[in-house]
């Protein structure tokens, strides 16, 4: 027995190469039939020609051609850059081409309670839908503003047909936007602040709702973003607008001395919670008008050149301090109020001011719990 199980070995020994070669031989062709080769890459000269052809497609309103072409090359092998900028114009070219706006509310992510201000970037135009990924992004890592209470919604509501934005908006010299149509859709929707992104025009801020275009950058962002707590330009102001400004109402950063003081009250500032020796330096904002203001900063700030991207720490409390105590600066629910009414249309006007209201209530609540 024992001399069979070694002859048994010796002859399972001789056949298995032989066996392997044949399994071998079975499977290659198989091997062979399930290996995909590797889409090679688009070159991005010709991407971005493809990108363009698309973006010229819907500025020529042939939204469900640019939103094909948009798909097409969103299959495609792109540079990871490329690859995130079509995907971003074709899930918004695919909403707006399939009125998927109108479950706008699904897709927003719910937002802390502590938030005092949410933001909801709006625009027209589908280009400025990067700047506004762009500026999201850059706020979400902003080491300097973590501390205050503002959050931006995850998506931005884009409507190219009902949002019209002009650059000289009703000859203000400024950049502003037709937004009754756009009112009526944003009803549902939870928020107390707007950034409206447009095409070309001067940045500014009226009551709640900011406009910006394209040229814009994050900078400017966050300096129009202060003038929603009230926050003053540091910069010397037009002589129709110091007539407003210079009048004595105080902000986080600056206080006035009128002409017939002696010194700047700095009364609101402690209010605020400011120290009460503050040091105070000259700023420029009322150089074309008799009152002199003061600003709690010897260096350029953001509100005078907001590219330095300088914010002193003392301006971030205030900062904070504004979003914690009081509803200082109005929502945008005022501004569709107001628009509302200038219509004549008191029902709708006073849908909005009810949500106004809900919002100094809620801020109220918080004020007694400080």
């Amino acid at each position: 027995m024992f001399a069979m199980t070694k002859w048994g070995i010796a002859l399972a020994c001789m056949l298995t190469p032989v066996w392997l070669m044949v399994e071998h031989c079975n499977l290659a062709p198989s091997h062979q039939q399930e290996y995909v080769p590797v889409a090679k890459q688009v070159p991005n000269k010709v991407a971005e020609q493809q990108l363009a052809y698309g973006l010229a497609l819907w500025r020529d309103k042939k939204y469900q051609q640019a939103s094909q072409e948009f798909s097409v090359l969103g299959s495609q092998n792109l540079s990871l850059d490329l690859q995130s900028l079509t995907g971003l114009y074709q899930y918004h070219a695919a909403a707006f081409t399939q009125n998927r706006n109108a479950d706008f509310i699904q897709q927003l992510s719910s937002l802390p309670k502590s938030c005092k201000q949410t933001l909801l970037f709006v625009t027209p135009d589908i280009e400025s839908l990067a700047q506004a990924e762009h500026f999201r992004s850059r706020f979400a890592q902003d080491a300097r503003l973590k501390d205050l209470s503002i959050c931006i919604h995850d998506v931005t509501w884009f409507d190219p047909v009902d949002i019209t934005c002009d650059k000289n908006w009703q000859q203000s010299g400024r950049l502003g936007c037709q937004l009754l149509s756009l009112a009526e859709k944003l009803k549902p929707l939870p928020f107390t602040h707007l950034v409206m992104f447009a095409n070309q025009g001067k940045a500014n801020v009226h009551n709640g709702i900011m406009f910006l275009d394209r040229q814009d950058t994050y900078d400017v962002f966050i300096h129009e973003l202060a003038h929603f707590s009230g926050f003053i330009d540091e910069y010397p102001l037009s002589q129709g607008l110091a007539q407003r400004v210079c009048a004595g109402v105080d902000a986080p950063n600056m206080v006035f001395k009128q002409a017939e003081q002696t010194e700047p009250d700095q009364q609101y500032w402690q209010s605020i919670g400011v120290q009460k020796h503050t040091d105070l330096f000259t700023a420029r904002t009322c150089d074309n008008h008799a009152t002199q203001a003061f600003k709690a900063s010897n260096q350029l700030t953001f509100m005078e050149y907001h590219d330095t991207g300088f914010i002193p720490a003392l301006y971030l409390t205030a900062w904070q301090r504004q979003l914690q105590k009081a509803p200082n600066q109005p929502s945008a629910h005022i501004n569709f109020a107001q628009l509302y009414e200038q219509s004549n249309n008191l029902s709708e006007s006073k849908f909005w001011r009810a949500r106004y209201q809900q919002y100094l209530n809620a801020n109220s609540k918080n004020i007694n719990n400080l």
